[in-house]
């Protein structure tokens, strides 16, 4: 499953969030060009105070190694922004980290 890198930072009232998934986004036909395995984000949420800022359904289309960036209001320096990702097989990972 994918590593995540997370930065967030509130500025004039709107959180800046820049992410990055460590992951190949092969699909079943990029996968065998590359004689890889099948690995792909399927979904990817972002919440912050159990409500949800981005949310994303992706597939192998994606470049692998992916980077998100986003903008949204209503967070506060202090607060957890929260990723969870779903990979194609189902299982999940979720990454914390704080607003600065």
């Amino acid at each position: 499953m994918a590593k995540m890198k997370i930065k967030a930072k509130v500025k004039n009232g709107k959180v800046k969030v820049k992410a990055m998934f460590r992951s190949l986004m092969a699909d079943k036909e990029e996968a065998e060009k590359k004689q890889v395995p099948v690995e792909y984000i399927s979904r990817i949420v972002a919440t912050v105070n159990d409500k949800i800022v981005f949310e994303a359904s992706t597939s192998g289309f994606m470049s692998e190694n992916p980077l998100l960036k986003f903008t949204f209001t209503g967070a506060k320096k202090g607060d957890k922004l929260v990723f969870t990702l779903t990979d194609h097989t189902g299982k999940t990972k979720t990454g914390k980290k704080k607003i600065k």
